[in-house]
């Protein structure tokens, strides 16, 4: 469990050297020009992995919904980092045990956690109870691809989600995904947000289990979540399924940890010009 975490910590600190590395912990942008300050303010405490798990279990499962339960009482923000996109299901029942309800952005290829060691998959919507009459808007997933499951697809609309594909991204631009955001963030007071390396085009990136052809670029990735201003809404974030060990070139940790910064946005960072 612990390569995927390591790896994102190391890349995210790679990402905010800049901002280290300068007495006043500012940078300015060569795109944009604007300056925009690390809140050195902000408190953070990283709780480390979870001891001598080689293997998403039932156990897992637990231990990751009582840390997060924990973090949220106190008033905390809890991001997990992965490893298996399996601890989502943690971080969910940890998080309806301690808040209100919350909505549910997953960046992923998939609409459905994959079942490992002797526990079944389950469809994203099966992670939110929801009554069929209800005017909510729960469910958003972007990036996934075609190669799956009708039910998933079904019972996603039963739920009134939504899906945008990564062809729709493609087609449509970045705009098409950050309208859809838009609009579930006005009717969703907190939201959790899924990062899953999976999103990824396995041409840009290969460290994460499975294959993705026509998958989303890191730049299209950071580009949404940069300008999906989500960071005073969030509840929980989890990033899962980063595999260091199939990139070589490293690409796969360092897209997800700006990813992760993005998301963050304005908890992390001032724009002060």
């Amino acid at each position: 469990c612990s390569n995927g975490p390591k790896a994102i910590r190391q890349a995210t600190m790679s990402a905010l050297a800049c901002y280290f590395n300068s007495p006043s912990k500012t940078v300015v942008s060569l795109d944009t020009g604007k300056t925009t300050r690390f809140r050195s303010e902000v408190n953070g405490i990283d709780l480390g992995d979870l001891a001598d798990c080689t293997e998403v279990t039932t156990e897992t499962l637990k231990q990751v919904e009582q840390l997060t339960a924990g973090v949220h009482d106190q008033g905390g923000l809890p991001v997990l980092l992965g490893g298996d996109g399996r601890i989502l299901e943690g971080l969910i029942t940890g998080l309806q045990s301690s808040s209100s309800e919350f909505g549910l952005l997953v960046i992923s290829n998939r609409l459905d956690i994959p079942g490992v060691n002797g526990l079944s998959s389950k469809a994203l919507s099966a992670l939110l109870p929801v009554s069929p009459n209800s005017e909510n808007y729960p469910l958003l997933t972007l990036g996934a691809n075609g190669i799956q499951p009708h039910e998933n697809w079904k019972e996603i609309n039963k739920i009134h989600g939504n899906v945008i594909s990564a062809e729709d991204i493609h087609e449509q631009g970045v705009e098409v995904a950050l309208k859809a955001i838009q609009q579930f963030s006005l009717q969703n007071n907190q939201i959790v947000c899924v990062i899953d390396a999976g999103v990824l085009d396995t041409g840009f990136a290969s460290g994460t289990p499975g294959l993705n052809v026509g998958g989303l670029t890191p730049l299209q990735l950071i580009d949404i979540l940069s300008k999906a201003s989500l960071a005073p809404k969030l509840a929980g974030v989890c990033v899962s399924n980063v595999a260091p060990l199939l990139d070589a070139r490293g690409h796969s940790q360092y897209a997800i940890a700006e990813a992760l910064l993005a998301i963050l946005g304005e908890r992390l960072f001032e724009e002060i010009s």
